[in-house]
């Protein structure tokens, strides 16, 4: 899409006779001078906007103006104590240079009134004003600056238009002989007879510079810059992205990020996958240290109770059906508690293992009632000279010992 910043013109109705009243200085007020009317679609030759790209010079332009950008509040604000001028000045637009020329008043109070935007006009001017009380001058063109955007469409009233006007802002305001807006638009829009492309009709900004339109090379260099981008960044735009086996355009920038984010949670998943694997993983060293590992277990679980089975079972079923055989033993008691082997956690079952291998090959502690069935081991040995006790000669089982009367 093109734009630019264009000076030019437009109006509307002049304001009946009766609003029209002279000050006690002789200066002339127009009230409720029609100024501007939206929406519209107004024609303009090529040539006016030192031609368009596809139009020949002499080719009409319907250009829509809508309501909602001609009374914009910034665009009314504006037009507030604007100049009224005596035609359009050079370049469209009132300066230090053109303002002693062609200014003949000011413009005021500017609102919005229906369709229509209005305002109220004092005109100083002598000759001027002796040509309004005439009905020789009673058209209005108001000078503004707008974007022109190359955008078609049908307006209210059923016209189709190929541009529209944007962004509008105030300048002045002209008297002249005929406006665009035919009868309808009086002291408003003044309607070229006939294009002339080498007439100097409006001023337009490119990327911030102002060229006349007699300004052909410098325009057409800036004109061909941009274009040149454009085209640089459209093929940009229909360049394709190959993410695997997929294409994105630039414009799939949301489903680009997507894959993206996908490959790296999976990518992420992956290394946190690798390093579980590697810690798992079963090399020789590790292979030997668990048959180092079921080797002693198997032994110490024989010391224990000669008959467990180890066939098929884990090391840590192995320690259970060891320490099962021994589970009314003080030690199990100590530190399994309540806790029965099956029940057991296979910390405890570690810790109750290794207690009851620790303890297998030690001789039991002495105690008084432990000498009195069985006598002291300090004590001299009987006549027999074996070391035996008479209680052990007997037969005496200590483990019933518990039951026999004292």
């Amino acid at each position: 899409m093109k734009r630019y910043l264009l000076h030019l013109k437009l109006g509307d109705f002049a304001p009946a006779q009766s609003t029209r009243t002279l000050t006690p200085e002789g200066f002339l007020l127009c009230r409720d001078a029609r100024l501007g009317k939206a929406p519209q679609v107004r024609q303009y030759y090529a040539a006016e906007f030192n031609g368009i790209e596809g139009y020949t010079p002499d080719q009409v332009i319907n250009v829509f103006s809508s309501a909602d950008e001609l009374f914009r509040p910034e665009t009314i604000q504006s037009y507030q104590g604007v100049d009224v001028t005596d035609n359009h000045p050079p370049g469209n637009a009132v300066n230090a240079a053109t303002w002693k020329t062609h200014s003949i008043g000011t413009l005021s109070n500017v609102r919005r009134d229906g369709d229509y935007l209005i305002g109220d006009l004092l005109i100083k001017d002598s000759d001027v004003i002796q040509q309004i009380q005439s009905q020789e001058r009673l058209e209005l063109s108001l000078g503004y600056g707008a974007e022109l955007h190359f955008i078609t469409g049908t307006a209210p009233d059923g016209t189709p238009y190929q541009a529209e006007f944007k962004n509008f802002y105030g300048d002045h305001v002209a008297l002249v002989k005929y406006g665009r807006c035919g009868g309808d638009c009086r002291i408003g829009d003044q309607n070229p007879k006939q294009p002339n492309p080498t007439e100097k009709t409006m001023q337009i900004i490119v990327n911030g510079i102002p060229f006349d339109v007699a300004d052909n090379a410098a325009l057409t260099a800036a004109l061909k810059k941009d274009q040149d981008l454009l085209a640089s960044l459209q093929q940009t735009v229909n360049s394709k992205l190959k993410i695997g086996d997929q294409e994105f355009s630039i414009s799939e920038l949301a489903a680009v990020q997507a894959v993206i984010d996908k490959v790296v949670a999976d990518a992420k998943t992956n290394a946190e996958k690798v390093t579980t694997l590697e810690a798992n993983q079963v090399t020789p060293e590790k292979l030997e240290a668990l048959a180092n590992e079921r080797a002693t277990v198997i032994s110490d679980a024989k010391k224990l109770n000669a008959n467990v089975k180890t066939d098929g079972c884990s090391c840590e079923q192995i320690k259970r059906e060891a320490i099962t055989a021994k589970a009314g033993d003080a030690i199990v008691g100590a530190i399994l508690g309540q806790v029965t082997v099956v029940d057991a956690k296979p910390e405890q079952v570690d810790m109750v293992f290794r207690a009851l291998v620790a303890t297998s090959g030690t001789q039991t502690p002495s105690n008084p009632i432990n000498s009195f069935f069985t006598g002291d081991s300090q004590n001299t040995p009987a006549a027999g000279g074996n070391g035996s006790t008479p209680a052990q000669e007997q037969g005496y089982d200590k483990t019933t010992a518990w039951k026999k009367d004292i």
